[in-house]
């Protein structure tokens, strides 16, 4: 994937240079930027970081937890007007308590917007649209909607708080555990038995202080990782390696049926006036340029179709009798089935990187078949078509740069 990364970022740059040396349009230069910018900024695959199984079980815990909500009636549970910050009571509760038991719960959340009821997960083979019904129907049976109970689902609360028993009680102050008891779901009890001065930095512990039961529901972040160890990485990494070339678009190039030679002149008219970040005039709106009169192109452009031997080595040859520039070569496609190694068999060819086309490149220099060879010649760009049928020496196309 890497090598996916560093090559399209190099075409880019191709792309950005001919713009920069040959046509000085202000709208492809930004453009190109910005995608180099891009490609700069592409994320690395989580999966090719060892040790982050934990990370990715929480974010694909939180996802699937979201996703559900959105599309249940937990949505009608939410009060609108829900605490977010401050101090709030969390009641972590669980289905093990029985249907009295939550009520119970719900009741002492019911209208208040300083309580809100956690549950872990749900129970073995549940999906989370049937659990959030579940609880929603309970609660509707006994509170009218005004005063439905605030109830979500997230097992990174259970585990920051240390919860593996329910009913539990805590005073959190933005996320932080202030104080906690076992057994007892009543916030005026918690408030009556904990030094509310307190300023210790350590969480009040009041131990079990009723009856308590086990968490039937599982724990979603845990059953996740379970999920992720299971899963062949190698494998799915190759598959996706595998697949790429599969999904590739390339921008495929008619054999040229006869040589033939185009000259292209990059002269452009500039549209506004152009300055320097410090004010300096570089060209007057309406000025005629040709951006190879203040930079040459110091490059052979060899682009070809990597699938046929053939062309494959006219270029090369054409590669190397150059002299004093630089050569690139560009193919305008390879062999799907088995793309990486096809594209390494293809440099090794020819002893030197090869990149794929463009759809910037090929407009630009108006590419219509291959092999097709660009150089400078003058002022001006001149394209070399060539029948490989009817090549026969690639030493006249040597020489000096001019």
């Amino acid at each position: 994937m890497v090598s996916i990364q560093r090559k399209t970022k190099l075409l880019f740059c191709i792309a950005v240079c001919f713009s920069q040396t040959a046509f000085a349009e202000e709208e492809f230069l930004t453009r190109s930027r910005a995608i180099i910018e891009h490609v700069d900024k592409l994320e690395r695959p989580s999966w090719l970081d060892p040790n982050n199984l934990s990370a990715i079980a929480k974010a694909q815990a939180r996802s699937t937890i979201q996703s559900a909500q959105k599309n249940s009636v937990l949505d009608s549970v939410v009060p609108r007007n829900e605490k977010k910050t401050g101090r709030q009571f969390v009641i972590y509760a669980s289905t093990s308590l029985g249907d009295d038991g939550l009520k119970a719960l719900f009741a002492e959340a019911a209208g208040r917007t300083d309580v809100v009821v956690v549950f872990r997960g749900v129970k073995k083979g549940q999906k989370i649209p049937t659990f959030t019904h579940d609880l929603y129907g309970l609660a509707k049976k006994n509170f009218p909607s005004y005063k439905m109970p605030h109830m979500v689902i997230d097992p990174t609360r259970f585990l920051k708080a240390g919860v593996d028993v329910v009913p539990t009680l805590t005073l959190e102050d933005n996320g932080n555990v202030l104080a906690k008891v076992e057994g007892v779901y009543g916030t005026q009890w918690l408030l009556s038995h904990i030094d509310q001065d307190e300023k210790a930095r350590t969480t009040q512990q009041l131990g079990v202080k009723g009856p308590i039961k086990e968490i039937a529901e599982l724990d979603l972040i845990e059953e996740m990782q379970n999920r992720i160890k299971s899963i062949n990485w190698e494998e799915k990494k190759n598959t996706a390696i595998a697949h790429y070339w599969n999904k590739y678009k390339f921008y495929t190039l008619p054999d040229a049926p006869v040589d033939r030679v185009r000259v292209i002149d990059p002269t452009v008219t500039s549209p506004r006036d152009l300055v320097t970040p410090n004010g300096k005039l570089v060209v007057r709106a309406g000025q005629r340029v040709n951006p190879l009169d203040f930079i040459p192109f110091t490059q052979r452009l060899l682009v070809f179709n990597g699938t046929k031997p053939e062309q494959v080595m006219l270029v090369k040859q054409l590669g190397e009798v150059v002299k004093n520039r630089h050569v690139m070569y560009v193919t305008t496609e390879i062999e799907k089935s088995d793309g990486w190694i096809h594209l390494t068999e293809v440099e090794t060819a020819i002893g030197a990187p090869v990149y794929l086309l463009t759809p910037e490149v090929r407009d630009k220099f108006e590419l219509e078949h291959v092999p097709v060879m660009i150089e400078q010649s003058g002022n001006k760009f001149q394209v070399n078509e060539f029948n490989v049928a009817g090549f026969t020496d690639a030493k006249q196309w040597g020489g000096e740069h001019p």
